[in-house]
């Protein structure tokens, strides 16, 4: 039986990356310092730090992986400083560290994020021309820099998740999907924004399927994890009309660009507000991402977009969240 190693599984991707893995008969080791949101996968956590070198080699030496995909991450975007970031740094060089010594590692997939280049900057294949959004975005950069600086061997991918959603997604539960079902959703008219979306099942499926391809086609190769670039438009319609049966409630862009400002001042002051300066520019800004490589190489994604919203709504009524999202 085969064995993967999976650094970050208790969180979104990573419960469902394991849930792939285990239906394909891998065997599988969560290293992470929070146990799984998915209960069904405690037996396969192991409370440690990728911080943590000593503890972390040890628990990654004596599992001997014959694969590894290193998901461990602080994604926040509202920090102000990249030492909040050293679980993407320093996480990331240890486990250089480790896998550098591993003679029978088969591959190893480091997670970076679609934000080492920020919506609307051109893209380009070399690193030094991309322009980080904020300080998370500089931190992966510097974990991509890393993978190809020290890490000896040529067996690594690198991979870049674009906009993943899916069931387990607690922040767009809490965030986007609670506004529409309270009617609260308002989307800027005329938007032709573009943006790379992914359903998390079909991630877990690319990422597996990373795994399993042949090493030509993968080795030493960065990948943009997503199903499709599609119209932000669409996307959020299509949840508007599943959750409510309604028509997606449209406004002039300055009206939310003013109650951004708005949010502002109140988000500086210390308050919650849903909507500010920097996601305002997020939601007006066009964000496709190049798949043309991923998409020739894996091959379409199993679950259309249809499907992917049915069964992220099944969910939020299965766990009950539909009832506490409308209170």
């Amino acid at each position: 039986m085969k064995k993967v190693l999976v650094t970050g599984g208790s969180g979104f991707i990573g419960i469902h990356l394991i849930e792939r893995l285990k239906s394909l008969n891998y065997m599988v080791l969560n290293i992470d310092i929070r146990p799984p949101i998915d209960k069904r996968n405690l037996e396969l956590w192991c409370n440690t730090s990728v911080i943590d070198s000593t503890r972390f080699e040890k628990n990654v030496l004596d599992f001997a992986p014959d694969y590894i995909v290193h998901l461990s991450a602080v994604t926040t975007q509202n920090s102000k400083t990249i030492e909040d970031f050293q679980v993407n740094i320093e996480g990331t060089r240890n486990l250089i560290n480790i896998a550098n010594k591993m003679t029978d590692l088969k591959k190893i997939v480091f997670t970076s994020t679609q934000y080492v280049n920020s919506p609307g900057h051109p893209f380009s294949n070399n690193s030094s021309k991309l322009l980080p959004y904020g300080f998370y975005g500089k931190s992966k950069l510097i974990g991509e820099e890393l993978v190809r600086k020290d890490y000896i061997n040529n067996n690594w991918i690198i991979i870049r998740p674009t906009t993943i959603w899916g069931p387990w997604h607690t922040i767009l539960a809490k965030g986007l999907w609670k506004q529409i079902l309270k009617r609260r959703y308002f989307h800027p008219s005329g938007d032709t924004a573009i943006k790379a979306y992914g359903y998390v099942k079909n991630t877990a499926w690319q990422i597996v399927k990373l795994l399993e391809e042949e090493k030509e086609l993968t080795d030493e190769q960065i990948f943009y994890l997503a199903d499709d670039n599609l119209s932000q438009k669409k996307w959020v319609e299509s949840f508007v009309s599943r959750l409510t049966g309604r028509q997606l409630l449209q406004v002039p862009k300055i009206f939310i660009f003013i109650l951004s400002e708005i949010g502002e001042i109140l988000v500086k002051l210390g308050l919650s507000f849903p909507l500010y300066r920097s996601r305002y520019r997020n939601l007006i800004t066009s964000n496709p991402s190049p798949l043309d490589k991923t998409l020739k190489i894996l091959g379409p994604s199993p679950v259309n977009l249809e499907s992917a919203i049915e069964e992220t709504c099944n969910w939020l009524y299965e766990m009950n969240l539909i009832n506490n999202l409308e209170k």
